[in-house]
């Protein structure tokens, strides 16, 4: 009985796992929604609208039954289903890389906000991180991306072979610039064997990165920025080795947390030539942020630049954002991680934000200086629910430990026993953001005026962890 259970819990697995892919229709526009590019798109949209499924927008109506099977298995069986189901559906043969048109996907981004009158005071553009996604909440305003994150499928590999990484991914990686000769964009072929070590055995991730303003951004800015409006660019300055493997295409190994880039470049690629070049996740491309600037210059239109060299500098900022907010809550804060995030909920509950670019290691250590001696009283926690003990990930047991110490400590999304394999940790979060929502509804939403964010600015307090 309990073998049967398994399979079929597993065979169900399988639609789930599909969604998570994110491909939506067989079309072009081949967003990936537990991307983090994606999902800050979708979450200011959110914001904006009042109306969306945050992070449940990666899996299919009805899968909640499904992962509710998987939920009922050992951690390692259910570590195991998800790699199981991603063997056989994660994202789009390598073949269709070709069909991928970058400025379909650029048409998708500017979509995403309601094609009405709606005009607005700001336009925030540039690198996606959770912390920007919180800034643009406040503003108003809504976000246009460098970046969106593509998934194709792999015969499966072993997670620490390079050289087979390399060649699917390159080929995934030349047929999307082979198919978009007029889009100025570089392609990263991102391999992390040690965060992403799950995906890395089914799937290739590369992400397209712009060099210049798509021609929807720009016709998007003159028909809906007020006149006397801010563009606020965020020119993240994070940067990471790549080894370059043809021409607009780039690999690289590892990615943010608590483990160096050397260690990776030790493991995976000793010998290799390697460049200093802006991070795939985080990092805004010179060109793009040049062609913002010249855009502004030749507009006259004003322009707000956020020029930070780490994530988490983004995180401080938008957290000293929220606290500078007539309305906020300052006894409570909500810590949230990744694609685990919603600012609708806090803007409309007043409830100060802290975002973790990973719940890994590091990210104690922010927290840790972004409160400061402060002592919130009510804090909520919603970890990400990675399927994965990477060594740098920050035990529940540490967080506890910290954030004990500074008031009640709540969880959103995750059970602590099953952490950090819980497959109905997505809907956990979302069910607990709506009830934050219905018991502590403002009766407006939080909002910071950009001459605020300029001062805040001013006076930043950057942290590196």
């Amino acid at each position: 009985m309990r073998a049967a259970a398994v399979r079929l819990a597993l065979a169900c697995l399988v639609v789930g796992v599909t969604a998570l892919a994110g491909w939506g229709s067989e079309t072009s526009v081949a967003v990936v929604a537990f991307d983090s590019g994606t999902r800050v798109v979708r979450e200011v949209a959110e914001a904006l609208t009042g109306s969306g499924r945050s992070i449940l927008e990666s899996y299919p109506r009805g899968s909640k039954i499904f992962l509710g099977f998987v939920s009922l298995l050992p951690e390692r069986a259910r570590i195991g289903a998800i790699e199981w189901g991603m063997r056989l559906s994660l994202g789009r043969a390598r073949e269709r890389a070709a069909e991928v048109s970058v400025d379909a996907l650029a048409g998708w981004c500017v979509a995403q906000y309601p094609d009405d009158e709606s005009r607005y005071a700001a336009i925030v553009l540039g690198s996606p991180n959770g912390a920007v996604a919180h800034l643009a909440a406040l503003l108003g305003a809504p976000f246009l991306t460098t970046s969106f994150g593509l998934v194709f499928r792999h015969d499966t590999i072993d997670p620490d072979d390079l050289n087979a990484y390399r060649r699917t991914s390159l080929d995934a990686a030349k047929g999307i610039v082979e198919a978009n000769p007029a889009m100025d964009f570089e392609v990263i072929c991102h391999y992390d064997p040690i965060h992403d070590r799950s995906m890395v055995k089914a799937a290739d991730f590369v992400r397209i990165k712009l060099r210049d303003l798509p021609t929807c951004y720009y016709d998007f800015i003159r028909d809906r920025l007020l006149p006397g409006g801010t563009l606020v660019l965020i020119d993240c300055t994070y940067s990471w080795p790549q080894i370059q493997i043809a021409e607009r295409i780039f690999l690289q190994i590892g990615g943010l947390g608590a483990v160096e880039p050397a260690t990776y470049l030790k493991r995976w690629a000793d010998g290799e030539s390697v460049e200093l070049r802006l991070e795939s996740e985080w990092g805004c491309p010179e060109p793009f942020a040049a062609a913002v600037r010249t855009y502004a210059e030749e507009t006259g239109v004003d322009l707000l630049e956020i020029a930070l060299d780490h994530p988490s500098e983004y995180s401080l900022l938008a957290f000293d954002a929220y606290l500078a907010c007539d309305g906020v809550r300052s006894e409570r804060l909500l810590i949230d991680s990744f694609n685990h995030q919603n600012p609708r909920t806090n803007i409309q509950t007043g409830i100060p934000a802290l975002w973790l670019p990973f719940n890994t290691e590091d990210g104690l250590s922010l927290v840790d200086r972004a409160l400061d001696g402060r002592i919130p009283g009510t804090i909520y926690l919603a970890p990400l629910p990675s399927f994965s003990r990477s060594p740098d990930t920050a035990s529940l047991a540490a967080w506890t430990d910290l954030l004990s110490m500074c008031g009640s400590l709540e969880f959103i999304g995750v059970q602590p026993a099953k952490y950090p394999a819980d497959p109905l940790a997505p809907y956990r979060f979302v069910r607990d953001m709506a009830s934050l929502r219905e018991k502590l509804g403002l009766d407006e939403p939080l909002r910071l005026p950009i001459e605020a964010l300029a001062r805040l600015l001013s006076a930043s307090r950057p942290c590196r962890p």
